[in-house]
């Protein structure tokens, strides 16, 4: 029996493999005519950048300065990423309309892997982007796109993009047939 696919989760770092992959998900979406969630996850950089450099920033500046300055850096980002989705998504926008497949934009800070299993959940498909730079590469995904397929319960389909731009030569063949 073939799947049942209803909703697709598309996630994205906004990278070139991402945008690359977009046109998968929305292929997918719209063959199955399945509602197609849109994720990008900014990590908290915050908590990067302290644990990275050992200092505690919220004692090198007051808490009430900490916070603005998280609450600023995070309220941009979010607005930065918001708007290369739509510029990224904009491309397929009429296509998307024409065939009336209904999309959503979530943009969240937290840690990758975890936010997507967490809204993978909800969705019977994940496709996402990653890297080939080789032959030995190819058979590894980016450390994102590895923990979500090593923990997700929903099929995870990752589309692989190579340094020079180009998808790989068994992907382009599949596609001709």
């Amino acid at each position: 029996m073939l799947p049942h696919i209803q909703k697709i989760l598309y996630a994205t770092d906004l990278s070139e493999p991402a945008k690359h992959a977009l046109g998968y998900a929305l292929s997918v979406a719209k063959q199955y005519q399945a509602d197609l969630m849109l994720l990008h996850v900014i990590p908290d950089w915050a908590k990067n950048v302290t644990l990275a450099s050992g200092l505690d920033f919220a004692t090198i500046y007051d808490e009430n300065t900490w916070l603005k300055i998280k609450d600023d850096v995070l309220r941009t980002s979010m607005k930065h990423a918001r708007e290369r989705i739509a510029s990224t998504y904009k491309t397929y926008k009429y296509e998307l309309e024409e065939s009336g497949i209904a999309t959503s934009v979530h943009v969240l800070t937290g840690h990758p892997v975890n936010t997507i299993l967490q809204f993978a959940k909800e969705a019977d498909l994940v496709i996402m982007g990653t890297y080939g730079h080789s032959k030995l590469g190819s058979l590894f995904a980016g450390s994102v796109a590895q923990g979500v397929i090593s923990r997700s319960h929903t099929p995870v389909m990752v589309i692989p993009l190579q340094k020079d731009g180009t998808a790989p030569p068994a992907v382009k063949n599949n596609l001709r047939d």
